[in-house]
């Protein structure tokens, strides 16, 4: 509740995902072989959302991971699908299947296999798309095209990602005009995305370039780089779709701890400012809910700050951006005064240490 309260009080806008370790899969009727399909199908689509590595996919090793499926299960449900007599023909899925698996058996098995974890705190991304069709540019409304809301909210739950969908009401028309969007105006874009307070931006640009043949292209804004790229697809959901795939891929890259392979290292935290339990304990259990911490141990606490050992996978780079997208702590920078017992107390840094105190 705390955790709450204080993301609320900040604005923050990173989200802590649930849901990562459930899944879907269509299913015809319930027998034994339907069901055992089902549940390798669903820890198919989990492995790839918790470690956010769709190249899993491909990975030689997922066929021995999969016959496994059923040992890292802990719930299943069925839900009829919504379908009238004699529309589907025999054989076809009837039903969806549920499966729910643990959470730290997951975790292990990924970790022990060499793949990332990607932990529950990841950044929000807001999603603008303009459309090009002939001579005529526009903004999208999704409110007005439900196809593609749902095909949006539907791949960013299968990845794992929380997006954010501008109103595109007259706030968001007046402080972002179509050329500014087709421009790629950074400036003008950031700020009308400020509303929303998303962690990164996504702008995609449609053309229907002839029947069949759609091309997007695509920019990521990032908190302190941009990225460029352009794909092609048979329909605009198609391409859409391929687009937040690649968004995706792309964050898991940079907040994912990449390097499970090197090993752990370990680093020193230190918190100042603390002078509250109820502070202290905030900030313990948000280090220890970051999936890159193995382990975290307290060292020293006094009235200035609190020092942690954290054990953690996939070095100091990965760390500092996840503690970055919380948005609970905020780095601090060598001679800035901390307030402690009502009293500004000048900061002295260490620099194996990484100095960090509340928003």
């Amino acid at each position: 509740m705390l955790i709450a309260l204080l993301l609320i009080t900040q604005g923050v806008a990173a989200e802590q995902v649930g849901n990562l370790y459930e899944a879907e899969s269509p299913v015809t009727g319930q027998d034994a072989e339907a069901r055992a399909d089902g549940i390798k199908n669903a820890f198919a689509q989990v492995l790839v959302k918790v470690s956010g590595d769709r190249g899993l996919l491909t990975n030689p090793d997922l066929d021995g991971l999969l016959r496994k499926a059923s040992s890292y299960m802990q719930q299943y449900r069925y839900q009829m699908l919504d379908i009238e007599p004699g529309e589907t023909a025999e054989g076809e899925p009837d039903r969806m299947l549920w499966v729910r698996f643990d959470e730290r058996a997951v975790n292990r098995l990924l970790r022990e296999s060499g793949v990332p974890v990607w932990g529950t705190t990841r950044p929000s991304v807001l999603i603008w798309l303009g459309e090009e069709s002939g001579t005529s540019r526009s903004l999208l409304s999704l409110e007005r095209r439900p196809k593609l809301k749902t095909l949006l909210k539907r791949t960013a739950g299968e990845r794992g990602l929380p997006i954010l969908l501008p109103l595109m009401d007259m706030e968001d028309r007046a402080a972002l005009p179509v050329g500014d969007l087709w421009g790629g105006f950074e400036t003008d874009i950031r700020r009308a995305s400020a509303r929303y307070l998303p962690d990164v931006i996504l702008v995609g640009r449609l053309h229907e370039r002839g029947r069949g043949n759609w091309q997007g292209e695509w920019t990521l804004y990032l908190p302190d780089k941009i990225n460029r790229w352009s794909g092609q697809a048979g329909s605009r959901g198609a391409v859409v779709y391929e687009g937040l795939q690649q968004v995706s891929d792309a964050l898991a890259l940079r907040y994912a701890p990449q390097q499970v392979s090197e090993g752990s290292t370990q680093l020193r935290i230190r918190i100042h400012g603390l002078n509250q339990l109820s502070n202290y304990v905030l900030v313990k259990d948000y280090l220890q809910s970051l999936a890159m911490i193995e382990q975290l141990d307290l060292l020293a606490a006094g009235p200035e700050n609190v020092s942690f050992l954290a054990r953690i996978q996939g070095g100091r780079d990965v760390l500092e951006r996840g503690i970055q997208l919380g948005a609970v702590l905020e780095p601090v920078i060598a001679d800035e005064p901390v307030v402690v017992d009502g009293n500004a107390v000048p900061v002295e840094l260490e620099g194996e240490s990484l100095d960090y105190r509340l928003r």
